[in-house]
This record gives C-alpha cells, structure tokens and sequence, in this order.
C-alpha cells in the first residue's frame, strides 16, 4: 500500500513540475519536485521499490515531456537505486543524511541527463555551463527537501505496527 502511496506522489510531483512550476513567477524557480519525492523514497522505501518507481516515473515524463524515450528512465532508475543503496549504509536516517544524499542525487541526475543528451547531440551546453546549472539545482532541490522531507517522510514511511501481546498487557 505505502508504494502505492509513494508512486502516487511522485506522478503528483511530476505534475506539478510540469505545469505549476512553468508559469512565468515560478519558472525562474524549478525545483526537480521528482527527485525530491525519490529520494525521499529511496530512504523509506528500499532499493528495488526506488529503481522501479524511478524508470516508471521516468517513462512516463519521457513520453510527455522528454526529447527521446529513456533518458529521465534511466537517470531516475538509476540515481533511485544508488540513492537506496548509500541509505543503507547508515543506522541512522534523518534530514541531514537525506539532504547531503539528495543534493548528490541532483549532481549525478544532471551529470547523467547531460551526457547522455551531448553522446545523443541533443544539448549545446558546455560542461561550463551545465556545472553552472547544476550546483543551481542542487540548491534548489536541498531547499525543497528541507521544505517537503516531514510530509513525505509522514505519507510514505511504514507506521509502526503493535503486537498482539503488547497491546493486552496495556489492558490487563
């Protein structure tokens, strides 16, 4: 049920990404609302479940909104999975371990869209300008983390369930 949950909020933050975030006050500010939730259920959620949800939601924005079909695939499922796997490493998961892994997602997502799109000769950037553009969006996307990390974590994290045991000893 909680993956459920977890793909629903980020087809809800792809749709907000793509049409909130593109009217002309809030455009000149575009945080990846995606990768925010995928990193956020990368640490809730485990390995498989974010490189799943990653190349699903992927697909679909590439269908939509993508210049050719695999590149936002790829780069969610991908940072999705690494994202999960460098949680695992720490007992302890909290904001600030979410945010340093969220601000190296945004680095590693925005290095792998741009070289797959220079391989492809689909981007006239410079790496100049796409470091540029992402330590921007690294910013961006550690500032909306911080803004959404007790929501989600709330709506996507499993609730605690009580034993049977436990609970008749509080009545008896």
């Amino acid at each position: 049920m909680r993956n459920a949950v977890t793909f629903a909020l980020l087809w809800l933050a792809l749709i907000l990404q793509a049409t909130w975030f593109q009217i002309p006050p809030l455009s000149e500010v575009r945080p990846d609302l995606v990768l925010v939730v995928l990193s956020v259920a990368a640490l809730t959620r485990g390995p498989r479940a974010a490189l799943v949800m990653g190349v699903a939601i992927g697909v679909i924005q590439d269908a939509n909104y993508g210049s050719f079909l695999g590149l936002y695939a790829f780069s969610y499922g991908v940072v999705g999975y690494f994202s999960a796997v460098f949680f695992s490493q720490f007992l302890h998961r909290n904001v600030a371990i979410t945010f340093v892994v969220t601000v190296c997602a945004a680095f590693a997502f925005q290095w792998l869209t741009f070289g797959m799109t220079r391989l492809f000769g689909v981007s006239a950037y410079t790496w100049r300008v796409a470091l540029a553009l992402t330590l921007q969006q690294m910013i961006l996307d550690g500032v909306t983390l911080l803004i959404l990390y007790p929501v989600l974590v709330r709506w996507m994290s499993d609730r605690p369930r009580r034993r049977f045991a436990a609970d008749q000893d509080e009545g008896a």
